[in-house]
């Protein structure tokens, strides 16, 4: 049996990813959001607000709880959960929301890469962590000062953790993913700011108008497809769109 782990699953690719995982067998699926406590699909998902770095150490309790004497042929960590707010200025935007994003986007995700590294170490034949990264993290957009720092943190962090892994010999696999322009709600943000806000918010527009936005589903099977084949952790940092069929 194989363990995944899915962070902010409740729309977007998140969601697209855990509807996909359960409904394949043999396979332990825990997801990790703002969705009420309950049974889904191939698992359970579990509250937890990833901007709080105390809850995000009490759903790892939790996670530990429920793997406690199992085992696995492979254990899989996709941090998908993120943010785009607040777009705009990094002197015009508040402080509170600059915070809040980076706890989503960057503190949670090394927190729970941390917990689930030490949780699978003696529990699965082959580990595995995806974080899902943005083109943002590797070149400078206007108005989104907290989102490309954060993803271009999460890229750092994975190539550290890529090299321990492989400087310690721990069969680790970890990549950080930027995986294209996608359909989702986090899109709808971005359109609605203000050119004030967001100098390039006509062209992301055009995007949507023009079908160049990729649907989640078609996303999220790619990833699946290419972690299954070890192809998507060639390199610590990738681009999902270069990696081919």
């Amino acid at each position: 049996m194989d363990l995944y782990i899915v962070t902010g699953h409740t729309k977007g690719l998140g969601q697209a990813l855990v509807a996909q995982l359960g409904a394949e067998k043999d396979i332990e699926l825990i997801a990790l959001g703002r969705a009420q406590d309950g049974p889904i699909p191939g698992g359970a998902q579990l509250f937890v607000d990833l901007a709080a770095p105390r809850a995000v150490e009490t759903v790892c309790d939790r996670v530990d709880e429920r793997l406690r004497g199992k085992r696995f042929a492979k254990a899989v960590l996709i941090n998908n959960a993120g943010m785009i707010s607040p777009v705009g200025m990094i002197d015009r935007v508040d402080a509170a929301e600059l915070e809040l994003n980076l706890a989503v986007n960057f503190t949670a995700p090394i927190l729970l890469m941390r917990r689930f590294l030490i949780a699978t170490a003696t529990t699965a034949k082959v580990r595995r962590v995806i974080n899902i990264s943005s083109g943002a993290g590797r070149r400078p957009i206007f108005g989104w000062g907290a989102y490309c720092a954060a993803k271009a943190a999460i890229d750092m962090v994975s190539r550290v953790a890529a090299l321990e892994a492989q400087t310690a010999r721990t069969g680790v696999q970890v990549v950080s993913l930027a995986p294209g322009v996608i359909d989702t709600p986090m899109q709808g943000v971005v359109r609605s700011a203000s050119p004030e806000e967001f100098v390039d918010v006509e062209r992301f527009r055009q995007m949507k108008a023009a079908g160049e936005l990729r649907p989640p589903a078609d996303v999220a099977a790619d990833i699946l497809r290419h972690e299954r084949s070890g192809k998507l952790f060639a390199e610590p940092v990738a681009d999902l769109r270069t990696l081919g069929a």
